[in-house]
């Protein structure tokens, strides 16, 4: 069985400082480093593939969690383009609309659309299921809004939206199972609706 972690980066700056980082390359702080350091145990560590986004941030937490690990860089596991609020405090916003962007029902001007992010990130996902067969273990460090997309599209029942920095999730067969079946019903009432 497959086993796919992710993990979201290590606080970042702009994290710290309330601020919505988006796209922006921006380093992890010093605690956040540290708290990587910790996040698994020695008999965890030990990975067939790993992946990482292009942003430094991901790579500064890989260095930390599993040091000298070359990871494979993949485009579609960055971090959501939010537009016009990219290097705003998220203060500067209304609570409810922040709320309705993070549930996938907002998209901010000149922001990555939902339905473009689940594009990428599903398709990762299946690329991985598809490719990997023999019980490979598989680390990948990512963002919020993909963490986000994940629990939306694989995740059966989640309760909260949002992952805290260094936060993970675990997808097996059984998630994907569950979500090839959303997308089967989802085609089949496109076919119907037509």
């Amino acid at each position: 069985m497959l086993n796919l972690m992710f993990i979201r980066h290590a606080e970042t700056e702009l994290n710290r400082a309330g601020i919505f980082a988006g796209r922006t390359d921006c380093n992890i702080t010093q605690e956040g480093f540290e708290q990587a350091r910790r996040v698994l145990k020695e008999d965890e560590k030990n990975f067939d593939y790993i992946y990482c986004s292009p942003l430094k941030r991901t790579k500064q937490t890989l260095d930390a969690i599993l040091p000298n690990s070359t990871p494979i860089v993949d485009e579609r596991i960055t971090e959501i383009c939010i537009g016009e609020w990219e290097g705003k405090k998220k203060e500067s916003f209304d609570k409810d609309l922040v709320a309705l962007y993070r549930e996938g029902q907002y998209t901010p001007p000149g922001a990555e659309s939902t339905s473009q992010v689940d594009k990428r990130v599903c398709d990762f996902i299946e690329n991985l299921f598809n490719t990997y067969k023999n019980n490979e273990r598989i680390l990948v460090v990512t963002h919020n809004g993909v963490m986000r997309s994940i629990k939306r599209n694989f995740v059966k029942n989640y309760n909260n939206i949002m992952s805290k920095n260094l936060g993970y999730i675990i997808l097996t067969d059984k998630d994907f199972e569950y979500y090839l079946e959303k997308k089967r019903d989802r085609e089949n009432k496109g076919i119907l609706d037509k």
